[in-house]
C-alpha cells in the first residue's frame, strides 16, 4: 500500500508564484510511488478553479479558504486537517518555493533512515542579492536542531497529534513557525537537518534592499523575545535571550573585524547580527515589529 503523504501549502495573493510552486511537484522524481493529496489553504479572495483544475488531473488536491487573515490561523486550519485525515507523512512548503526534484526521496530516505520525528532544509534564494544570501539558513547535514521552518519541512502526523498550535500572537510578526517547533522539540520530537534536499525562493524584488534587510533583522531580534519566553517560560527564556544577545554581539564584532579583509559580505553579517541584536532590546521594552498583514 502507498504511503500517504499531504503537501501543505498557505497562500495570500501569489497566484502566480502558487502556479509555478504547484508546478515543481509535478517534477518531483517517484512521486507516483506515493498517495499524494496537496492541501491548499488561501487567505485572500482569488479565485483558484481554474488553476488548481490543471493540477487535479495529477494530484488530489484539497482547497480551503481561511476567513480570519494571518499565516497562523491558515496552518492551524491544515493542522486540524491533517490531526482528522490519515497521512503518514505531511510537508509544509512556502508557496513561492520551487521544489528541487530530488526533495522527495532524499527526505523519505532520511526520515526513515534517521528515525527521526521531522526533517527541515534549506530555502535558497534564486536571486543573487547579497542580503537575501546572508539571511539562508545553514547548518551540518543531518545535524539535531531545536526548530523548523514552514519553507521547507516533512513530517512524522505522529509527531503533531497534540495540542500545540501555531501562536495567532505572531501573526502578523513572524517567528510562528519558529515557535511551533521548538514547542515540538521540547515535547521530545527529534528534528533533523537535510542539506540535499533544498527548496528555492522565487525573486521578490521588494526584499532586494538594505530597508527590507534592516527591517527583517531587527524584526528576528524583537520576535525571539516572545519566542522564547513562550517556549522555555519566562526565566529560562530570559536566559537563553541573554545568551542569544550575547552571540549576536560577539558574532557583530567578529564579522566586523573580517570585513577589515575587504569583505563585503562580512560587512553585511556584522551589520546583521547588529540589528538582531538592537531588535531584542526593542522586543524587551514589549515593542514587535510587523512584517505581515
Amino acid at each position: 500500500m502507498k504511503d500517504k503523504i499531504a503537501f501543505c501549502i498557505c497562500t495570500k495573493n501569489r497566484k502566480l508564484k502558487l502556479k509555478k510552486n504547484l508546478s515543481s511537484l509535478l517534477k518531483l522524481k517517484n512521486f507516483k510511488q506515493y498517495n499524494i493529496e496537496i492541501i491548499i489553504v488561501s487567505n485572500d479572495q482569488f479565485d483558484y478553479k481554474q488553476l488548481l483544475y490543471k493540477f487535479s488531473k495529477t494530484f488530489k488536491i484539497k482547497y480551503f479558504k481561511e476567513k480570519l487573515s494571518g499565516v497562523s490561523h491558515s496552518r492551524n486550519k491544515i493542522l486540524k486537517i491533517l490531526k482528522r485525515k490519515k497521512y503518514k507523512y505531511a510537508a509544509f512548503i512556502d508557496d513561492d518555493c520551487i521544489i528541487s526534484k530530488n526533495w522527495l526521496i532524499s527526505m523519505i530516505t532520511m526520515i526513515k533512515k534517521k528515525r527521526a520525528d521531522i526533517i527541515t532544509g534549506p530555502q535558497i534564494s534564486q536571486s543573487r542579492n547579497i542580503y537575501l544570501k546572508i539571511m539562508e539558513r545553514k547548518n551540518t547535514h543531518a545535524k539535531k536542531i531545536k526548530w523548523a521552518s514552514t519553507n521547507n519541512v516533512f513530517f512524522k502526523t505522529v509527531a503533531i497529534k497534540n495540542n500545540i498550535k501555531f501562536s495567532v500572537k505572531l501573526n502578523e510578526i513572524g517567528g510562528e513557525d519558529q515557535l511551533y517547533f521548538l514547542k515540538l522539540n521540547k515535547l521530545g520530537k527529534n528534528i533533523l537537518w537535510n542539506s540535499q534536499a533544498p527548496v528555492y525562493e522565487m525573486v521578490d524584488k521588494k526584499r532586494e534592499n538594505f530597508w527590507w534587510f534592516c527591517k527583517r533583522n531587527l524584526r528576528y531580534g524583537a520576535s525571539s523575545i516572545i519566542i522564547y519566553r513562550t517556549a522555555e517560560g519566562f526565566f529560562i527564556g530570559n536566559f537563553i535571550i541573554v545568551l542569544k544577545m550575547l552571540n549576536d554581539l560577539s558574532n557583530s564584532f567578529i564579522f566586523l573585524f573580517k570585513s577589515i579583509l575587504l569583505s563585503k559580505i562580512n560587512f553585511f553579517r556584522s551589520i546583521m547580527y547588529f540589528l538582531r541584536l538592537i531588535g531584542c532590546f526593542i522586543g524587551i521594552t514589549g515593542l514587535q515589529i510587523k512584517e505581515y498583514k
